[in-house]
């Protein structure tokens, strides 16, 4: 069986270690010296090196004082890289979580090394340990015997409790720089005979974010499944991801507010084959690396928030940053980011992705510019000259007065008269349609009732049974009506759902008691 790449190329020096200078330094220093610590803790993200580390360090604590290229220290080393040192005990905390398992290892560290000097407990994951095996292991951790070394790992440290944190030496990996990663796999490139071109390998490595054993593992794939030459368009096929031309697209078509530019773009990546989810993770990405160079004068600040890229992009990448507000870029930002979390649930990943496109481009609709609200606003007052009485005193005032309104009164008091029923009752359907692009079941609901009033802000529907009166209370489908309205009216509003079922009108001539009546020779009288 062929042997996986990131296992083949495991670092087994410091040395070799990737992109934790900060870290090995320190390690390398302390074996030296002699001034080992009894517990450690290495926490970082998934793939940066910490195991791989303790790995390492284990070795070099136990040949310490030896020749490296004696029988006995090579005998050593290879043993713990192959995992056959019995004193060299690694424990995965996710799938022994439980106390009894912690107190296996609290009954042996007692006992000495087989072989070695020290003995190693290596626990990978250790924030998934239980608070009751925590607990068992709060005094070995902190007074284990002088042959006993523990190296805790971890990607959350948040939920290590501060009393295991206060007895280890903590030390943080960093994420992989993106050039760093690219170097280790031209070197992998060049020991494997891999044809890689460095467009390729620097796809690779933004996709890995950070993560080096994730871009070994990836160049793997790739080189096996396109017979050692890897391409830009190989990368991308793999990845589901699209061209950096779809991108600049969708970012040009939110400058010029422009939806069919976006949509058109989305819908030739994905015909391409690229993955809905993809394309939003990009847009966030592209969104993100705006964001920074415009919050970032300084030079150097931009070029490290725009890694990987050539002078040609970063040019690029200022004159868009320039065109976009930072208001544009954090909206955004979070439309796509919630597009990514909406697409796992949702049947058709392509339609979050364009919503949040058509969310970014439209300009909302709550918050125009006080001129350009005039116009709506006497528009909307002639498209209801029936107005009851009780909104008409919100209705009064000129253009000329209503400018300065939203510095003395507060914004949704006024236009929480405006609304109707004739005007309500008038776009009831175009209402209905607004909540069906964003929610079809609310949408459904909203069929199955009446418009019956419009008072105070508040509008009134009587439900025809009791499954839209239920449903309509959900907190979901009323949140998309009350935006719908809330969007569509420019104000702020609230629903009230009653029941109020529907009764069949009377037809004299159908009853069947009059009916008997008249075949009785009976009138009827009105």
């Amino acid at each position: 069986m062929a042997e996986a790449l990131y296992r083949k190329w495991r670092p087994k020096t410091f040395d070799e270690v990737v992109g934790q200078e900060h870290v090995t330094t320190t390690l390398k220093n302390q074996v030296a010296t002699g001034r080992i610590g009894h517990a450690y803790l290495f926490v970082g993200s998934r793939g940066c090196g910490k195991t791989t580390s303790a790995r390492i360090f284990a070795k070099e604590v136990n040949i310490a004082g030896l020749d490296p290229n004696s029988p006995r220290a090579k005998q050593i080393a290879e043993a713990i890289a192959e995992g056959r040192a019995l004193d060299v005990i690694e424990i995965d905390a996710a799938s022994h979580t439980g106390v009894d398992d912690i107190r296996e290892i609290r009954d042996r560290v007692g006992f000495q090394p087989s072989e070695l000097r020290y003995k190693v407990y290596i626990i990978d994951e250790v924030h998934m340990l239980s608070t009751a095996a925590f607990n068992a292991l709060l005094k070995t951790l902190e007074e284990p015997p002088p042959h006993v070394i523990f190296i805790l790992a971890t990607t959350d440290p948040q939920k290590i409790p501060a009393t295991v944190l206060s007895r280890c030496q903590r030390f943080n990996f960093r994420r992989v720089p993106i050039d760093k990663i690219v170097a280790r796999l031209r070197q992998l490139c060049e020991a494997e005979g891999i044809e890689a071109d460095d467009h390729a390998l620097r796809l690779i490595a933004r996709h890995a974010a950070g993560s080096l054993r994730d871009a070994v593992s990836l160049l793997d794939q790739l080189a096996s499944s396109s017979s050692m030459r890897i391409s830009a368009a190989d990368v991308r096929e793999a990845l589901g991801a699209t061209d950096a031309a779809t991108v600049r697209a969708l970012v040009d078509g939110l400058i010029a507010r422009d939806p069919g530019a976006g949509f058109d773009a989305i819908q030739s990546a994905l015909d391409q084959g690229a993955d809905a989810r993809q394309i939003a993770r990009q847009m966030v990405e592209h969104l993100r690396t705006l964001m920074q160079m415009k919050v970032s004068r300084a030079p150097q600040a931009q070029a490290s928030s725009a890694d990987g890229l050539s002078e040609a992009e970063r040019v690029e990448l200022a004159a868009q940053a320039e065109q976009l507000s930072m208001a544009q870029l954090t909206r955004a930002v979070r439309a796509f980011s919630e597009a990514i979390n909406e697409m796992r649930s949702a049947t058709d990943a392509q339609l979050p992705l364009e919503m949040a496109y058509l969310e970014c481009v439209v300009e909302p609709e709550g918050a125009p510019a006080p001129a350009q609200a005039q116009p709506r606003t006497a528009q909307m007052s002639d498209a209801a000259p029936k107005a009851p009485p009780k909104p008409a005193p919100a209705a009064p005032p000129t253009p000329a007065t209503t400018s300065p309104a939203p510095t003395t009164t507060p914004p949704p008091a006024q236009p929480a008269g405006e609304l109707t029923y004739d005007l309500l009752k008038a776009q009831w359907q175009q209402f209905i349609r607004e909540v069906n692009a964003v929610n079809k079941p609310a949408a459904a609901l909203l069929r199955s009732c009446d418009l019956h009033a419009v008072a105070g802000g508040v509008v009134h529907l009587h439900a025809h049974h009791d499954i839209p009166l239920i449903r309509l209370q959900e907190p979901k489908n009323k949140a998309s009506v009350i935006a719908t309205l809330n969007r569509m009216f420019n104000g702020q509003y609230d629903i009230r759902v009653s029941l109020q079922q529907r009764q069949a009108e009377f037809d004299p001539e159908e009853d069947p008691v009059l009916k008997a009546a008249k075949r009785m020779g009976g009138t009827v009288r009105q």
